[in-house]
Order: C-alpha cells, then structure tokens, then sequence
C-alpha cells in the first residue's frame, strides 16, 4: 500500500488553520456554556424555587440524555419550519452550548453542593445580598472544587467541535474532509488530523492545569 504523506505536509497551513478554528469555537462555547451552566446548576441546586428547580431539571434530564448531532440539527435544519433561520456558525456554537451547559450545569451543581453550609451562614451573617453571598463566598469555592472537572470538559467540547463539520464550518475535521475530497489520501490526511486533535488537546490540558494551580493552589499543591 503505497502511501502519500507529502500530501498532508503540503497542507498543513490549512489543516492548522482549521484547527485555529476549532480551538476559538472551543473558546466561546466553553465561556457561554459555564456561564448558562452556573445558572442552571444554581437553580438546580436550590429546590426552594421549585419552578427554577423544575424547568432546570427537565433541561438537564432532556440535553444530556439526547444525542448532541440531534440536537444541532434541530436547531439547523428544524427551525426554519418555523421561519427561524439561523446562520451555520450560529446553530453551531448555539448547539454545543446549549448540550454543554447540561453538563457543565451538574458539575457547578456538585460544586455548590460541596460548600458547607457554615458558609452561607457566615456570609449571610456579614449582611451580603444573596447575589453577593453566592458570587463572592460560594461560587469561588465551588469553582475550586470543580475546576479540574471542567478541564475535562473543555476537551470534550474542543472534540465536539468536529461535528460542527456537518454544518460546512471550516473547523479541523471539515478543512480535512473538503482535502480529502480533492486528493484522496484519506488515511494520511485524517492520521495529520487526529494527531493535531491530540496535540491541541495535551497542550489545553496542560494550560488549564497551570492555570488551576497558579489560581487554587490549596487544593493543587498536594497534586505536584
């Protein structure tokens, strides 16, 4: 089997701007789902609001119990039944939120539930508002807890971008895909692709984890 790795080489510039892509829909996939995950985690935390509590939990139950593709083709393909039409990159970076804030809902969830209850005591006593007592008391600890947690996730988002493909987004898997149609080395170019995927993965890993041991080094320290 004779095989062409001149190919892939020779474009490489391209397969390495696919990856940028893909590491900048990462980007904002992440921000957007952490922030509508701690939301939804916090009302799925406090049962006392039972209608917050109720709708989160459907949420939840209903985007991590279907497949995400689904769920991007509903958004892509569905809605324009209803005369919504939205642009790929829209329904793309609409769709990995909307699954991963499920996810990252649980996780911030896990984090709250980990905070003691002498802690909401305490900060309610120094006369903070609610809104404070969770942003500055318990949110940063939670955090904390659940960081090396969301590392994971943010890999599994940057994997998840590959299926923005579908949706013709020039992300890493489609720019392998487009060359693959023109020249038909498609172990050479999907073996390029798999190897750039892991090495963008190790070196987020390791980013995050500096970062996670420069930012809550009570809990990294011990880790070294």
């Amino acid at each position: 089997m004779f095989l062409d790795w001149w190919t892939p080489i020779e474009n490489l510039p391209l397969l390495l701007r696919g990856a940028l892509v893909s590491i900048e829909l990462t980007l904002i996939v992440f921000a957007l789902s952490v922030f509508f995950g701690t939301i939804i985690g916090f009302l799925r935390y406090n049962k006392k609001n039972k209608a917050g509590y109720r709708i989160s939990t459907v949420y939840v139950e209903l985007i991590r119990n279907t497949p995400m593709l689904v769920q991007i083709f509903f958004l892509y393909f569905g809605l324009p039944q209803f005369k919504i039409y939205l642009p790929a990159i829209v329904a793309g970076i609409m769709g990995l939120t909307i699954n991963n804030s499920a996810y990252i809902a649980e996780i911030i969830r896990a984090g709250i539930q980990s905070i003691s209850k002498g802690q909401w005591e305490a900060a309610n006593c120094l006369g903070l508002k609610p809104v404070n007592v969770f942003l500055d008391v318990i949110f940063p600890q939670a955090l904390r807890n659940v960081f090396p947690s969301l590392i994971n996730q943010f890999i599994m988002i940057l994997f998840g971008t590959s299926l923005l493909s579908v949706l013709d987004i020039k992300d890493l898997t489609q720019v392998a895909s487009i060359l693959n149609s023109q020249n038909f080395r498609t172990l050479e170019l999907f073996t390029f692709a798999i190897a750039i995927y892991y090495v963008m993965s190790v070196i987020c890993s390791k980013v995050l984890r500096v970062i996670n041991v420069k930012f809550f080094p009570s809990i990294s320290g011990d880790r070294r």
